[in-house]
């Protein structure tokens, strides 16, 4: 997940940052955040970001501003305003803003505001594959897919729906999906951890009744994975 926090004062992004570390580590996913000193930076930045965390008072761009270019390029990210000026709440909406966080950031807040990101991006997030039967490439959700396989060069993505194809190698599969939602298990597969049946050291069922098979010194890491994702399921 690609998240951007842009403040003028360092002291209110080292917070954000510090934040977001503590929620990376507890929940097991990978965050990659980039720190802006101000809008103008942010805005000619060519990142797509998942999700931006932006002050509202800043130098040259404030947040409205930034905001307002950043849709006029027809980017949704996900913005979560912070902000000691609580009555800009309402000009924020204007923009889809996702949240408004006043000043100084809680946890529960900033949490709350991942949990929710994180929901509602699994449930958009996509893959682009390739449907052999009928020689045409086509879109399948990131929560369809059970399992991957690899096969040489390329590698299979399992649904209910049927087998596709997706043209690069598992590794680079691996990069694309969401960090905290599948589990590489060993070098030819990875499983979506919302499809687990049942578990042991020697491999995995999933709910398609296919057994994927386990490295033995990948089991301890699975098992905290999947139990920290069992947990986090459990509380929302």
């Amino acid at each position: 997940m690609k998240i951007a926090v842009c403040d003028d004062e360092k002291v209110y992004r080292d917070e954000i940052i510090e934040l977001l570390n503590i929620y990376s580590a507890e929940n097991n996913i990978i965050l990659d955040i980039t720190e802006f000193e101000d809008g103008v930076k942010l805005v000619s930045s060519k990142t797509v970001f998942d999700m931006i965390f932006l002050d509202h008072q800043m130098n040259d761009l404030n947040g409205l501003d930034t905001i307002k270019s950043i849709r006029q390029k027809n980017i949704e990210t996900k913005v979560v305003f912070v902000s000691s000026y609580s009555e800009i709440v309402f000009d924020s909406m204007k923009y889809n803003a996702f949240r408004f966080i006043v000043k100084p950031v809680s946890r529960d807040k900033l949490f709350e505001a991942m949990d929710s990101a994180l929901e509602m991006l699994n449930n958009e997030r996509r893959l682009i594959v390739k449907d052999e039967e009928y020689n045409e490439s086509i879109v399948v959700y990131e929560k369809e897919v059970i399992y991957a396989q690899a096969d040489n060069v390329y590698t299979y993505i399992i649904t209910d729906k049927g087998s596709y194809r997706y043209p690069y190698n598992l590794s680079a599969l691996e990069e694309e999906l969401d960090s905290g939602g599948f589990f590489r298990t060993n070098r030819s597969y990875i499983v979506n951890l919302e499809h687990i049946n049942s578990y042991d050291k020697t491999g995995i069922i999933l709910s398609n009744g296919h057994k994927a098979v386990i490295s033995r010194g990948k089991y301890k890491e699975f098992n905290n994975c999947y139990l920290n994702y069992i947990k986090k399921s459990a509380s929302r």
